[in-house]
């Protein structure tokens, strides 16, 4: 085996793209395939939490994340109805955002993330409108085949194509349909110079916590974009996409009886999106030989803890540092690195599952007091510590058995 071997990673998306540039850092030879016909990403906000901040600063990429990103110092969780303040989660000290977690959180648009992970990687070695249609497994590497383009062959090959992977389908054939949740999303985005500066509390970042519901709105780009995503139980069954187009008054009318400044944000509206939340039973079948799964193609999450793309980042990092380890016996190195990252991704998948469960429970009075004490014992209202806390660069090697569930989160 050579010690530089070569990586093809199918999907050039958020995954895909920090997965290929911390293996370049490493000094691997990588190529990126894509099946669109240029690098995009669907929908405005998203969420990256500090541990994944680490794995991409510890790829090189801290001071254009400065340049785009919003630090989130806190989020302020109100009541739908009243407006009162339920819970204040503290995401920085001394009013350092990086402080308390030891890298800040950050909202970003996603079309900014996509654009500083594209610019950090050699865009000749970017292959656009490659779909993958199937794959070959050899002795010493794998051999892509493509709908329309020559076969490629690879040392090792990366599945970083989503949640409806193809490269997944090919090594283990069709799966058992996704369960539907019960709930769905509408997502909008606002003009946030439009609005009043105050209507977003003090963080920017303000959560609406209603029966069966509750809505998260933050800036983009500074303050001008307020992104909103909700989400609702629904005894309706809704199709699972992420660009389904929706109907302002049907979101509006989904939220009845808002506080006024709730009421604002809604009214303000005027398109949005809907889709339904599917989840996935948590699986080993992560890859195998020199195939490896990662992100979503390896354990979609619902999003209820954040943690989509922030799992995609850890893989990245802690792919490239076993690779760059076992360079001479990739297929150890795969299997080492599905040895620490399974129990990981369960509990995360599982932790998001009983955020959704638990946000939209009504007794907001014994909520809150559980809330309180564990912000009294230094941890977030929802006990996402030990997630936020995990160090990539110390602990990439490190098997850590987690909890799944704890008496709050039973249900």
């Amino acid at each position: 085996m050579s010690d530089n071997p070569s990586i093809a990673v199918v999907g050039g998306g958020l995954g895909g793209l920090a997965t290929a540039i911390a293996l370049t850092v490493r000094g691997f030879e990588v190529d990126v395939y894509e099946r669109t016909s240029q690098l995009g990403e669907v929908g405005a906000g998203i969420n990256i939490s500090p541990q994944a901040t680490k794995a991409l600063h510890a790829i090189g990429l801290g001071a254009r994340l400065a340049e785009v990103g919003n630090p989130i110092t806190g989020q302020i969780q109100r009541s739908m109805y009243t407006g009162e303040e339920l819970v204040e989660t503290g995401l920085a000290r001394n009013g350092n955002a990086a402080d308390r977690f030891g890298a800040p959180y950050y909202t970003f648009h996603r079309a900014d993330l996509l654009d500083v992970l594209a610019d950090a990687f050699d865009s000749s070695r970017v292959h656009l409108g490659h779909r993958c249609v199937g794959l070959v497994e050899e002795e010493d590497g794998v051999v892509l085949q493509f709908d329309g383009r020559i076969d490629r062959r690879a040392d090792i090959v990366i599945g970083a194509d989503g949640i409806h992977s193809q490269v997944r389908r090919h090594l283990y054939g069709e799966e058992d349909p996704p369960r539907f949740t019960g709930q769905m999303v509408w997502r909008a985005q606002l003009d946030g110079k439009s609005l009043p500066s105050d209507i977003l509390g003090p963080h920017g970042f303000c959560g609406w916590i209603g029966k069966g519901c509750h809505m998260m709105t933050y800036y983009l780009r500074g303050t001008d974009i307020i992104n909103i995503t909700t989400q609702s139980d629904t005894e309706e069954w809704v199709e699972e996409g992420w660009s389904i187009a929706g109907d302002p008054d049907e979101m509006r009318a989904s939220f009845p009886g808002a506080t006024p400044q709730l009421q604002q944000l809604l009214d303000a509206v005027t398109s949005c999106s809907k889709w339904g939340l599917f989840g996935r039973q948590p699986s080993h079948d992560w890859g195998r030989g020199r195939v490896q799964l990662i992100g979503d193609a390896a354990h979609p999450m619902l999003p209820n803890a954040g943690q989509g793309a922030a799992q995609a980042f850890e893989d990245a990092y802690v792919l490239s540092r076993w690779l760059d380890t076992l360079r001479s016996d990739p297929e150890l190195a795969l299997a080492r690195f599905r040895d620490v990252r399974i129990p990981r991704a369960h509990a995360i998948q599982r932790q998001s599952f009983a955020n959704s469960k638990l946000v939209h429970a009504g007794d907001w009075e014994q909520r809150r007091q559980t809330f309180e004490e564990r912000t009294r014992q230094g941890d977030t209202p929802l006990g996402m510590n030990w997630i936020y806390g995990y160090e990539p660069e110390s602990e990439w090697d490190t098997r850590t058995a987690y909890p799944l569930s704890d008496p709050l989160h039973a249900q």
